[in-house]
């Protein structure tokens, strides 16, 4: 089994993210944040949206995060699994 080290990142303007060679990253909305939508996809309130890679493979792609004008505040969670 590889070894790995979590990062948990907290992102509050539109911005690219790189992926940065991860097996696994999570994009989360928490309850009551603006809308925001990653790659073109909306998270819904609370949503969250999860991409994996098959086993041994890395992610190298770019995120592109967008942010839409709401009651609450700009706020998107994002957890990479990294290899160590």
């Amino acid at each position: 089994m590889a070894r790995t080290r979590t990062e948990v990142l907290s992102y509050a303007k539109p911005q690219q993210v790189e992926a940065s060679g991860c097996y696994a990253i999570t994009f989360i909305r928490p309850t009551g944040a603006n809308p925001v939508m990653v790659n073109g996809y909306l998270l819904a309130d609370g949503q969250s949206l999860q991409i994996q890679q098959n086993v041994g493979d890395e992610d190298r792609s770019t995120y592109d995060i967008v942010f839409y004008t709401g009651a609450g505040a700009n706020d998107l969670t994002v957890i990479k699994i990294m290899p160590e």
